[in-house]
């Protein structure tokens, strides 16, 4: 099942995609050409946008819902599984948003002990902000997801995890809310919209998991070991060749690579 759904982790989310987190317009993901019998179909409702996906993420009783805030406005998610661990998921930048995470959020709840909560972040998917939350104030859309997380999910522990874009974004929020207890960033920016991202790890309350491959470039590397490396004690620092995102977790020919169990222990704890 794992295969299966790690299959199209990095071409699931049916828009362009920036995988440098910078533009939104370049780098879209192309999906593979399934080989197995089982058919791609679209998911029902609200989650149809998101395009044919595989079975096993159909399986994992996905369920949409917006979350509300006067002062953020309303932001899409979808929830999945069960337990007291609720792992909220950051998109990349990429126009159908959460929609890049499902495959991965299928591999997470297959076994019992945590929940996921995807959201859109402001400006992209079906997410509808008021004022301008982009840039640090994603982190008021994120802040909404954990007191969902903790208020309506019944989370004990909330684990905050971001791919690119997103990557940053979780570790603004572990700065910015003390209720996040780990943090796990792939590929972002350490110079995210004008700004150090959390000081270089220096201001961060929460573990953090950080992961970078080496082909984007000495200074984005050295500046994420350097997260790694002054964040708060358990926090760690993966390295890959190559990669960025989404497509870290993943192998060229589409099985899971080794940061997906990595990532599945982390937010496990």
């Amino acid at each position: 099942m794992a295969v299966a759904v790690m299959v199209v982790l990095a071409g699931c989310s049916g828009g362009t995609d920036d995988s440098r987190g910078t533009s939104g317009t370049s780098g879209a993901s192309a999906r593979p050409t399934p080989t197995t019998a089982a058919p791609y179909e679209s998911l029902p409702g609200a989650l149809g946008r998101c395009g044919p996906q595989d079975p096993a993420v159909a399986a994992a009783q996905l369920r949409p819902r917006t979350l509300r805030s006067a002062s953020v406005g309303r932001v899409s998610a979808v929830t999945a599984g069960s337990g007291p661990t609720v792992a909220v998921l950051l998109h990349q930048t990429n126009g159908n948003g959460l929609c890049g995470w499902l495959p991965y959020a299928a591999r997470l709840v297959a076994q019992p002990g945590v929940q996921v909560l995807a959201i859109d972040l402001c400006g992209y998917g079906a997410a509808r902000c008021t004022g301008t939350h982009r840039g640090a104030r994603q982190t008021d859309a994120v802040s909404l997801a954990i007191d969902v997380a903790r208020r309506s999910l019944g989370a004990r522990t909330v684990v905050v995890v971001g791919a690119s874009m997103g990557g940053s974004v979780a570790l603004m929020t572990a700065v910015r809310d003390h209720r996040v207890d780990r943090v796990a960033d792939l590929s972002g920016p350490v110079d995210w919209d004008g700004m150090e991202v959390v000081a270089g790890g220096r201001a961060l309350r929460a573990p953090a998991l950080v992961a970078m491959a080496d082909d984007e470039g000495e200074d984005q590397v050295s500046g994420a070991r350097a997260i790694a490396a002054a964040a708060p004690e358990g926090s760690r620092f993966e390295s890959a060749e190559a990669g960025h995102g989404y497509a870290l977790l993943v192998e060229p020919d589409g099985t899971p690579g080794p940061l997906a169990a990595v990532l599945e222990k982390w937010i496990r704890g």
